[in-house]
């Protein structure tokens, strides 16, 4: 209230030298308000700061007794802001922004800004602040198409509100005038814990302690990482800008007894690293990490009694470490890169490591690397006859885990660089890395392209990160928890320079290493669309075809739109909702269409921007989702379920984009109706014996891909969106089923093709209009496809220009040569 006495709200560090430090409301004219620093600190300067370089922090200001809302586009990383339409809402809108809430780009001094100024419009100022109470107006950010930007955990009028949102909170008592800057005669230390103290002589004294801030998030160095073996010398560094210490472990393969343990202190440098030199090629050895510091705060979390595994380790024994030396001269790099298809030539498969082997004849109790390389080479291979182009593995890099042999599907990262130590044959001899590359080799010499599942959004355990420190490498609130947008306990802070650096240099080892063809970024909502873009730029010289794959949401919100401005595929969840109800005749055929179509969202959409799916690791798989039996359990499939089964995978095939299937997808695979089974090797390792009970099934899906990419399937991969005249779409009023005739007009110098599709428990009529039936042979139906043609009792009744199709049915045709 205005006769309460000021106080300080909190103080962070912008610079070494200078920082800003906010008060409870606004401060008037005339002299400073009295601030110090404590010992040996010492101001040199204070001063009002100009109110609307505030509104970074708070998105707002005031100008004129007016509010301006302002976005800083740098405080929102994971934004496309130049794409996006973004507005302001609150309770002045009903949190229903129309266009007139809607920012825009301002200069200021250099800076891009998005603003909305309600100076010119007092009526929506009134409106704005006759929501004031003592607590404030809320606010908040959204994207047009309703995908909300949530409040920084920084953000120091940031609150929660009763529902559970977090919204910037709009004060007119503190309008930009409450807000001073300060120089300081002494550099601030990363280490140390300055505060700035209110000493006035009517007895108001109080401090607060002064935050590492932009100060800390902006600490940076060029200096190689890790451990590298260079000259006859093994060079170790790890970034660690809050550390007082950073002590090395480290010791010979052979070492049987602790006297033989090296604990060896490191140099601290200017930028943050600590780094020693050692004499000797020190490959295959074991080291370790701990690091000290002072954890005066929350937002450091040292411990001397933990090891901590370099984030830069190309190797290690196990998820707690040690890491291993690797002299990389002794690494046999791939000499030629694998040329991939391109995205809407793909048709992949996601997959597990040991899920794809694990009941294989003569499979042991550690499947791994090597296993699944031997199986893919074998002429037998499933993925092999199924005749997919690409294999999406769940992620391979060294996930958490007490026991090599215990099942995880590697989504809890611990080291970006390292493969699996519970897929290599030896993981203390470091096999691991030539495992990998023996297993990529062999998925190319299959004709598969390796597409590996990477989660950089957030860590498993142990946390290595946090103990090198906390704050930098990890979101966190004001009050210095772990924020938790992953759903998986933490989030990986992308927006500071190092942890950027290390993601795209873990991204180009395993191109240089593995010759890895693609990635697929699990929420990749948390990594952000600039991050993104920018790994695009990077990563496309070291390979051309390079696939790049998006989860395009988190727990905060969703950027496909965002996506269609890069070259990232994103996964569809609109296609993998609709499909299921579709399938059961409960969605309307307007969807079909649109799915049909490369999910044509914006002009700027092409079919490879979307990942056209119906099943992943996560949740119910297709089958138990579907099925008619009780529980969602698809052990014993219905004639019903294998038929829809069928309609998916037409629609899947036939539908332009990027398909992808789930192992076993193909020969009705089931969870026995359990919907999350990440540590039930058990239940998701492939049954091969349903392979050859439901054959007619894998056949089927077999053939249809085989026909997609052929090039009389070339209507069916289109890599840019169709333009008007390719599609003319025939539709049943009041029904679910659908007609498409591709490349209609016959504009590209691509084979036209008819297909159809009724999920209806009774025959469909659809009135075909100009179009002569008599120019098309029938491919396939619900049942089979034959290249040459169906038999004549098999082919559907289409005549005078009327095609019947039959109860949940599908039916491909090409013209007639």
């Amino acid at each position: 209230m205005v006769n309460e006495p000021h106080r300080m709200l909190g103080a962070h560090w912008t610079t070494r030298f200078d920082g800003l430090v906010a008060l409870s409301r606004d401060w008037p004219s005339g002299a400073p308000p009295p601030l110090a620093l404590t010992a040996p600190g010492k101001l040199r300067r204070l001063f009002r700061m100009e109110p609307r370089r505030w509104s970074r922090y708070s998105g707002y200001f005031f100008e004129d007794g007016a509010p301006v809302f302002v976005l800083w586009p740098e405080i929102f990383p994971h934004v496309d802001c130049r794409a996006e339409d973004i507005r302001v809402a609150g309770p002045f809108n009903n949190w229903q922004p129309g266009g007139e809430w809607r920012l825009l780009p301002e200069i200021w001094d250099g800076d891009t800004v998005l603003t909305l100024r309600t100076i010119a419009k007092n009526d929506v100022a009134a409106e704005i602040l006759r929501y004031d109470t003592d607590a404030g107006v809320p606010f908040k950010f959204t994207t047009q198409s309703g995908v909300w930007l949530e409040v920084p955990t920084q953000t120091v009028n940031r609150k929660c509100d009763a529902h559970g949102n977090f919204n910037y909170i709009l004060s007119p008592s503190r309008t930009g005038h409450h807000v001073f800057a300060f120089v300081s005669e002494t550099p601030a230390s990363l280490a140390g814990h300055e505060a700035m103290v209110w000493d006035s002589r009517d007895g108001n004294r109080h401090a607060v302690n002064i935050s590492r801030g932009d100060f800390l998030l902006q600490q940076d160095s060029s200096l190689e990482m890790g451990a590298h073996v260079h000259g006859g010398c093994t060079h170790f560094r790890l970034f660690a800008p809050r550390a007082t210490a950073v002590t090395l472990e480290l010791w010979p393969p052979d070492a049987t007894a602790t006297a033989r343990h090296k604990r060896l202190p490191l140099a601290a440098h200017a930028d943050g690293v600590w780094e020693l030199e050692h004499q000797g090629a020190l490959h295959g050895w074991r080291y370790q990490y701990t690091v000290s510091g002072e954890n005066t705060d929350a937002s450091t979390d040292f411990d001397t009694t933990v090891s901590v595994l370099d984030p830069y380790a190309l190797a290690t024994l196990s998820p707690a470490g040690p890491g291993l030396v690797v002299d990389t001269a002794r690494i046999a790099f791939p000499q030629t890169r694998y040329q991939p298809p391109a995205p809407t030539d793909l048709v992949i498969i996601e997959a597990h490591v040991r899920d794809l082997v694990a009941r294989l004849p003569g499979s042991g109790p550690r499947p791994g690397f090597r296993e699944l390389a031997a199986w893919v080479r074998s002429p037998d291979c499933y993925l092999r006859q199924l005749g997919v182009n690409a294999i999406e593995l769940q992620p391979v890099q060294e996930f958490d885990g007490t026991d090599p042999a215990a099942y995880h599907w590697g989504y809890m990262p611990v080291n970006w660089f390292a493969p699996a130590s519970a897929y290599a044959r030896d993981p203390a001899a470091g096999t691991q890395i030539e495992d990998l590359q023996d297993l990529v080799a062999a998925c190319h010499e299959a004709g598969l392209a390796v597409i590996f599942d990477v989660v950089y959004n957030h860590v498993g355990e142990p946390n290595h990160l946090r103990h090198i420190d906390k704050s930098y490498y990890l979101e966190t609130t004001r009050s210095h928890e772990l924020s938790n947008w992953s759903g998986c306990g933490n989030d990986v802070r992308p927006s500071v320079p190092m942890v950027r650096r290390l993601i795209f240099e873990s991204l180009r080892h395993l191109i240089e290493c593995f010759d890895v063809d693609g990635f697929r970024f699990d929420l990749a909502e948390l990594l952000g669309v600039p991050l993104l873009h920018k790994l695009e730029r990077e990563l496309r010289p070291l390979k051309p075809g390079l696939i790049l794959i998006a989860e395009p949401w988190s727990f905060r919100g969703h950027i496909g739109r965002a996506l269609l401005h890069t070259g990232y595929t994103s996964w569809n969840d609109n296609f993998r909702e609709y499909l299921p109800a579709w399938v059961h005749a409960a969605a309307d055929a307007t969807g079909l269409r649109h799915f049909l179509s490369g999910s044509p969202i914006t002009p700027e959409a092409t079919p490879a921007h979307t990942l056209n799916y119906t099943e992943s690791h996560d949740d119910f798989c297709w089958l138990d989702r579907i099925t008619e039996n009780p529980g969602n359990n698809g052990t014993k499939p219905t004639a019903n379920d294998a038929c829809r089964t069928r309609l998916m995978g037409a629609v899947l095939l036939a539908a332009q984009g990027v398909p992808m299937l789930a192992q076993g997808q193909d020969f009705l695979r089931t969870k026995n109706g359990r919907n999350n089974t990440y540590l039930r090797g058990d239940v998701n390792a492939l049954d091969y014996a349903r392979l050859q009970k439901f054959h007619t099934t894998h056949v089927y899906f077999r053939d249809w891909i085989a026909f997609r990419l052929s090039d009389r399937g070339a209507a069916l991969r289109l890599h840019e969106q169709a333009q008007e005249g390719f599609f003319k779409f025939f539709h049943a009023e009041h029904t679910c089923a659908l007609a498409a005739w591709y490349n209609a007009d016959g504009h590209l110098p691509v084979p036209p093709l008819f297909f159809a599709a009724n999920p209806h428990p009774h025959p469909v009529a659809i009135w075909i209009p100009g179009v002569d039936s008599a120019g098309f042979r029938q491919l396939a139906d619900m049942d089979r496809f034959c290249s040459n043609g169906l038999p004549p009792e098999a082919v559907f009744d289409w005549q005078a220009g009327v095609l019947t199709l039959p109860p949940m049915s599908v039916g491909l045709w090409e013209t007639v040569r």
